[in-house]
């Protein structure tokens, strides 16, 4: 007996330490100790899931919505794929587009209405996919551009390099009479070219804004379809130097290091900006923050802050891109779509 006491204080002792080791190691994940000088306020929301469905095909971007159905991008160009909200049917519709060999290098797609217009950039190209007719027509375009979003019929806003000072502007462009466009006047001359203000530009049929998202720095604007800027916005995060360094080499101009993503992809709908954010808020425990997707709401027409709330990983993977319907969220995780019951408090305001 004597000898059973000293091993049961050593053993006790030898798991306390091993418990207390572990408790340190789960804090130190759940406390953030990297301040980022914002605080996020999560609304009381809870997605929860609808429906999912996984198909043949690696889904790479939601195109749009028309007359109940979803409609998707793969990686082909030369196909264009749709399902229902309820995700239980799959279509597949070929395009009657001649095969080239740079067409599926970058091509993005947008649904407006009946057309589905796929824009070509290395080319640079509009082709014009009539879902009615089943036919398709290209429109060549004079200048290469980098970003696009079609407002209208045959209507666009695009962003791409002034051949004059370099720097990237707005055009509002016919794609059937390019000699019609229309340039915008608040666009930043400062030489430093498309990497420090690049982003993604949006369109909100509600408003009938478009909407830019900046990548590397804090903030977003606003323009109406005559490019007047309507809204210049910060958002809550306090990154407002923008982290990138560009080096000239001939007549490019590269990256010198990787930047640090402030925002990534949005969605907009009824007047409102989903944006998701690359930056974890100080009152964020760290797990929260590293296994969901953080998004973030803002007004288009004042830029005032509404709140934010998750988008749950599926099986362990983030989602690249998601879209609000109604009260529908509908993420794409790969080859699933996952469509979710959103419940916001009224965001109106």
């Amino acid at each position: 007996m004597r000898y059973k006491k000293p091993a049961i204080i050593l053993a006790t002792l030898f798991f306390s330490a091993f418990a207390i080791i572990a408790l340190l190691a789960f804090l130190s994940k759940n406390i953030n100790i990297n301040k980022n000088g914002f605080n996020r306020q999560l609304v009381t929301s809870t997605l929860k899931i609808r429906k999912q469905a996984t198909y043949p095909i690696q889904i790479t971007r939601m195109i749009g919505t028309r007359a109940g159905k979803l409609y998707f991008q793969g990686g082909s160009a030369y196909n264009i794929y749709s399902t229902n909200l309820n995700l239980d049917s799959f279509t597949n519709i070929q395009l009657p587009i001649q095969q080239q060999s740079k067409l599926n290098s970058g091509v993005r797609m947008y649904l407006n209405g009946a057309h589905v217009y796929l824009s070509c950039k290395n080319f640079p190209e509009i082709i014009d996919y009539n879902l009615d007719s089943g036919t398709a027509n290209p429109y060549v375009l004079k200048s290469f551009y980098s970003k696009e979003v079609p407002y209208s019929k045959d209507q666009f806003i695009i962003r791409l390099i002034d051949k004059n000072s370099k720097d990237p502007v707005f055009i509002k462009l016919d794609i059937k009479n390019e000699n019609s466009k229309q340039v915008d006047h608040f666009s930043e001359k400062n030489g430093e070219g498309n990497f420090p203000t690049d982003g993604i530009l949006y369109y909100d049929s509600t408003t009938h804004l478009g909407c830019y998202t900046h990548f590397y720095q804090n903030g977003f604007i606003c323009m109406d379809t005559n490019l007047n800027l309507t809204l210049k916005a910060r958002t809550i995060d306090t990154l407002t130097k923008r982290q990138v360094k560009v080096a000239h080499v001939g007549h490019s101009s590269t990256m010198k290091d990787p930047p640090q993503y402030v925002n990534m992809v949005a969605t907009v709908a009824k007047g409102n900006l989903y944006l998701q954010s690359m930056l974890q808020a100080d009152n964020e425990f760290p797990l929260d923050f590293e296994e969901n997707s953080a998004i973030d709401i803002y007004s288009l027409t004042t830029g005032a802050y509404k709140g934010s709330f998750y988008i749950p990983a599926f099986k362990g993977r983030k989602t690249y891109e998601f879209h609000i319907i109604d009260n529908n969220l509908i993420a794409l995780y790969g080859k699933t779509v996952v469509t979710y019951e959103l419940n916001l408090p009224d965001i109106s305001k």
